[in-house]
């Protein structure tokens, strides 16, 4: 029994202790991480997409806040006071909290007190503003699309930070198993090497330079584990899995050739492509609101009603009644109703300004939209041509790569044969790891140019099924 089919083993029996069905849900150390179930992982889990969804919620209850804005505003007020009546001719504008004095008009002042009360119902409805309200609406409906659209960028960036770990890991697992064929390569050489030295037939620096070697290569192998490590953990953060459990399935890359091969060169730049969809919602968001501004400063129509009933412990004749609670009591009452226009005039130049000051906005979002078009033809142009090149070297690499290992292999016996020295030798070794390792380089750049051109064309998941596909074949 191995190692891996023992802790399949114990993770089985503690799930079923547990009461729990086995590997339920999570992935355990001997099973490959899909990059789909990465990506869904992703997209169920990271906190900023649940952000920006939320934003989302809120931009459409902003967008009913707003289309309530016609309600008319309805105040009801009932106000009872005490203090001293006493009135001059005069007027003043009703700044801050000057209180209000109504009444008789006399001689000198009075200290006598004077109980009143008023009762105030009061209706003021802008019913029509020539389109201001329709316009508000609309530019609440469209800030709610912006916010649901910028939900969607984040999760196509999210799947695209997937997919780039992914492949990270991909790469540097590639890597590490190379530097492990280089150790134990370079570890028979220095056996060789450190046999043929004590035998006395080569010189013991021979022994120290492969020892040197193989300390070398060792230390690119934790470098590179390094690096394993690093995106290992950026992705456990991301699909919230416990780093330990997190491995790539190498799967995927038996069927690049023929992926690349069998590729058609029909991508276009999607015109529903998140990121686009997205400045063209902001650029829209910035028309709204101009014609906002525009519409705020025309004339709007407000029907005015108000009813009041008054009561107070003075009489018509100037006569102050003692009893200040008989104040509180009704005995008068008013109503008036009207139509009213109102426009500010002063309003023409400020709202001029702040139309030319919006309108430079929204052409600047109009800017970015074209920006965005056309980085994303240059990456799609872009990736094809790193396609067409990887397809290229993919096919000539297994000529460098047979003739480094059959190099390596002639250095050794011509070595151990006394006809050449130690540094062609590591020489050769090096040529060798340096062709595997052009091999993984090359294959990460392909998925890289596979990977940018379906981002272009907005068909990552299509290509990640595709994939899935194959995988289980």
């Amino acid at each position: 029994m191995t190692k891996r089919t023992a802790a399949g083993l114990w993770v089985i029996i503690l799930c079923l202790v547990a009461g729990v069905p086995p590997c339920a849900d999570a992935q355990t150390a001997g099973d490959d991480l899909s990059l789909q179930r990465a990506i869904t992982l992703t997209l169920q889990h990271y906190p900023s997409l649940k952000a920006k969804q939320t934003l989302s919620r809120a931009g459409i209850a902003h967008t009913t806040d707003v289309s309530h804005n016609w309600w008319p505003s309805v105040k009801l007020v009932e106000e009872a006071t005490i203090g001293t009546d006493n009135g001059i001719y005069g007027s003043y504008f009703p700044l801050s909290t000057i209180p209000s004095t109504s009444g008789g008009i006399r001689g000198a002042n009075r200290n006598d007190l004077m109980s009143g009360n008023i009762a105030l119902a009061q209706v003021q409805w802008e019913v029509y503003n020539f389109g201001a309200y329709r316009t508000q609406k609309e530019e609440a409906m469209q800030q709610q699309k912006v916010l649901n659209l910028d939900a969607d960028i984040t999760a196509n960036d999210l799947t695209v930070a997937v997919v780039r770990d992914y492949l990270g890991l991909l790469q540097y697992r590639s890597l590490m198993k190379i530097q492990e064929d280089n150790i134990d390569r370079t570890r028979s050489v220095q056996r060789a090497v450190t046999a043929i030295v004590l035998h006395g037939l080569k010189p013991g620096v021979d022994s120290s330079i492969a020892a040197a070697e193989l300390s070398k290569t060792r230390l690119n192998y934790l470098d590179i584990q390094n690096n394993y490590n690093s995106v290992r953990l950026h992705l456990g953060i991301l699909t919230g899995l416990d780093t330990s459990t997190i491995r790539p399935d190498t799967l995927y890359n038996n069927g690049l050739l023929s992926l690349l091969a069998g590729l058609v060169d029909t991508a276009v730049v999607a015109k529903e492509h998140p990121v686009l969809l997205y400045y063209n919602g902001l650029l829209q968001q910035q028309q709204k609101h101009e014609e906002v501004i525009r519409r705020a400063a025309l004339p709007k129509i407000s029907l005015l009603a108000s009813g009041w009933t008054r009561g107070s412990s003075g009489q018509f004749n100037d006569i102050y009644n003692k009893n200040l609670w008989s104040g509180l009591g009704y005995s008068r009452y008013n109503y008036l109703a009207g139509l009213a226009l109102t426009y500010n005039l002063a309003d023409i130049g400020h709202t001029r300004d702040k139309v030319r000051e919006q309108h430079l906005r929204t052409r600047a979002a109009a800017e970015q939209l074209e920006t965005t078009q056309t980085v994303l033809d240059n990456q799609l142009q872009q990736a094809r041509l790193n396609i067409s090149t990887a397809l290229d070297k993919l096919r000539e690499m297994p000529a460098q790569l047979n003739a480094a290992r059959a190099a390596a292999l002639q250095k050794m016996a011509l070595y151990k044969g006394g006809l050449t020295n130690i540094i062609e030798v590591t020489n050769a070794l090096y040529l060798l790891n340096r062709a595997e390792t052009d091999l993984i380089q090359t294959r990460n750049a392909a998925w890289q140019a596979l990977f940018t051109q379906a981002f272009t064309a907005n068909n990552i998941q299509e290509l990640v099924q595709q994939l899935e596909v194959a995988r289980r074949q």
